[in-house]
């Protein structure tokens, strides 16, 4: 499969999860925790600009986080194609793995 395609299943699925657990349960409120707390190493999409950028450009791993010089926190993932990119000012998901959300 070509990572376009990938990268927008995963994009769709985790963008669709992360509405999901916007509101309600306890369980939904745990859920939304987990996917928004991003660390080194996760699989992330970012969010912020959904209907700029195709997914091939949002979806990657995060490589690295760190202050730039212009003030901004700036986050670095590799792509699905292997490719890094630099974003600031945005907000990020994490891609979760499991199937436990889909347990009532």
């Amino acid at each position: 499969m070509e990572f376009e395609k990938m990268a927008e299943i995963i994009d769709v699925n985790a963008r669709t999860l992360w509405s999901v657990s916007l509101g309600g349960s306890k369980r939904k409120l745990e859920l939304f925790d987990r996917i928004k707390n991003i660390e080194i190493g996760d699989l992330v999409i970012e969010t912020s600009s959904t209907f700029v950028y195709p997914a091939i450009n949002r979806v990657g791993y995060l490589r690295e986080i760190f202050e730039g010089e212009d003030g901004w926190t700036h986050y670095i993932i590799e792509r699905l194609n292997g490719k890094t990119m630099d974003w600031s000012n945005c907000k990020f998901i994490k891609v979760l793995t499991d199937f436990e959300h889909f347990i009532q």
